[in-house]
């Protein structure tokens, strides 16, 4: 148990709890919901628009990505280029996004349902990734972005930090994810195989083995929700409110 951890559950007992409690009922009525909606056939799989993002445009994109290692804009060009190309492509990012298939509030409520459902098992699966880490001997890394919000101390750089944290982070890995690299695969593989790859890319891309696990099935997650929903903007929404649930445990213990 890290010091967080142990400082949450020390002061704020009964206040997560109450927040887990919450998630587990979420996920049981989220369960619930999905089967009723499959059985109704409201919720048909394979949603998500088709893009003929070529090979060129895939290495193109992964040296935008890759060329961060020399200046910090990397990202963001990867993430220019990826919007580039679909409209390079013709496809207008109303359908991109998946706003013309859904109101906005009903994507962001529906991502805050599915996050909260999803945080109290990946929190389970980390915690026994960490527990089985320690029976083997294997020491447990702390994660970086964890470690860089509890050492940073003032707000102006508090502030960006939760800026990146809870939008640019999202936005960008769903972006170039699932909206690039999961449309890239599917078009050459199976929609299941795309969606382990990615998820597996996703997962490893975050260098930490003790979230390597959680990581995968949450990509596996947001790769499900955006072919059921056709809206990239799903992802992102839980992708979102999940940061957000984390930094706020972060934040109480940092400052409680």
């Amino acid at each position: 148990m890290n010091e967080v951890t142990a400082k949450l559950l020390h002061q704020y007992g009964g206040l997560v709890a109450g927040f887990f409690l919450t998630s587990a009922a979420a996920a049981a009525a989220l369960g619930l919901a999905f089967r009723k909606l499959r059985h109704a056939g409201a919720l048909p799989y394979g949603q998500a628009p088709t893009i003929p993002f070529s090979s060129i445009e895939l290495v193109t994109v992964f040296l935008f990505l890759i060329s961060g290692v020399f200046f910090s804009a990397g990202s963001t060009l990867a993430l220019i280029a990826v919007l580039l190309l679909v409209r390079f492509h013709r496809l207008d990012f109303g359908t991109y996004f998946g706003t013309n298939r859904l109101p906005v509030w009903k994507i962001l409520g529906a991502g805050f349902w599915i996050a909260l459902a999803a945080d109290l098992p990946l929190r389970l699966v980390a915690a026994l990734a960490e527990f089985l880490g320690k029976v083997f001997g294997v020491p447990a890394p702390p994660q970086p972005a964890v470690e860089i919000f509890v050492r940073t101390h003032n707000w102006p750089s508090l502030s960006l930090l939760l800026l990146f944290i809870l939008v640019l982070a999202p936005l960008g890995e769903e972006v170039l994810f699932r909206g690039f690299l999961y449309v890239y695969l599917k078009n050459r593989l199976s929609r299941r195989t795309a969606l382990i790859v990615t998820a597996l890319l996703f997962a490893f891309l975050h260098f930490n083995w003790p979230t390597f696990l959680p990581l995968f099935l949450f990509g596996l997650l947001l790769g499900v929700a955006y072919e059921f929903s056709g809206s990239l903007l799903l992802s992102i929404a839980i992708h979102c409110w999940f940061n957000s649930f984390t930094t706020g445990l972060l934040l109480l213990a940092k400052f409680g």
